[in-house]
């Protein structure tokens, strides 16, 4: 009897988030997981509360992830907390058995960090650190035992093309992101042997609630997405399920010879130069 893959993922909580789209993903190959959040619907960002209104959270994303075939629990707590993050994994095992894959996706709201370094109170650049980079250190922390002793194991923590390349006022989030790729690459030298492997995923501009910091209901989002879009090579914002598809493929056995990678995915980056882009379809589906 083949025993079923199970996968702990954090941050799931929003309805169009990266953390559900992962989850989806995962579920959908067979994979039980495990959904959490810090609070059911997630921490919505300043002013996008919206968003979520008539969404169930991560009890509703286990409804879907079930009606759908798939195997699935959710647990809340804090990522920043040691005894959180020690008993997510511990409910996680206990539950299934055991744990392949931790996906470490829980990410601070952003609102009074975006700002000026003289302008941002020490305890917000503190909290923004404490999920987005002790976060992931306490999740792998705990699950890396559970790990060892399977012999085998996939850890994938979300980080940003911030943690790469920085962002103008965003001192914290860039800071805490490329920490995460600083942890991702000594992780990947302590549990090679082990056979288990840590990369990190760098999304540019992906299309969810965090890609808005004031947005209100009145605003379009489509339409200023699609501007944005122009300004990428490949012509289009991220979508979550393009970061759950790199997902899982890092949490597959195949990735088995990949770790200790920060791979971007942001559809060729930013261009600041105007890019050229094809003339629409005609009726026949034809270029012109």
């Amino acid at each position: 009897m083949t025993v079923q893959r199970v996968a702990l993922v954090t941050g799931c909580g929003k309805p169009d988030g990266m953390g559900q789209a992962i989850a989806r993903r995962l579920a959908a190959q067979g994979t039980a997981v495990v959904v959490t959040d810090l609070q059911a619907t997630g921490v919505p960002n300043r002013q996008q509360e919206h968003r979520s209104a008539g969404w169930g959270g991560v009890e509703a994303l286990v409804a879907d992830l079930t009606a759908a075939g798939g195997t699935a629990a959710a647990v809340l707590g804090d990522v920043a907390v040691e005894a959180d993050a020690q008993r997510m994994v511990d409910e996680a095992v206990q539950r299934f058995g055991r744990l392949d894959v931790l996906v470490n996706n829980a990410a601070a709201p952003q609102g009074p960090d975006r700002a000026d370094v003289a302008d941002i109170p020490v305890e917000v650049f503190d909290r923004v650190v404490a999920v987005n980079l002790r976060g992931p250190w306490l999740m792998s922390r705990a699950a890396v035992p559970v790990m060892r002793t399977q012999r085998s194991g996939r850890i994938v923590n979300i980080s940003s093309m911030a943690g790469l390349t920085a962002a103008p006022f965003s001192g914290p989030y860039s800071a805490s992101k490329a920490g995460v790729i600083g942890l991702t690459r000594a992780l990947a030298m302590d549990l090679g042997p082990w056979g288990i492997t840590v990369n990190a995923l760098c999304p540019g501009l992906v299309g969810t609630s965090r890609a808005f910091l004031s947005s209100g209901p009145d605003v379009d989002e489509a339409a200023l997405m699609a501007q944005r879009g122009r300004a990428i090579p490949v012509g289009r914002v991220g979508l979550p399920e393009d970061v759950a598809a790199a997902v899982a493929f890092l949490a597959s056995p195949e990735a088995g010879y990949v770790t200790g990678q920060a791979i971007p995915i942001d559809g060729g980056g930013m261009s600041p130069f105007p890019l050229r882009h094809p003339e629409p379809l005609a009726a026949d589906g034809q270029g012109r």
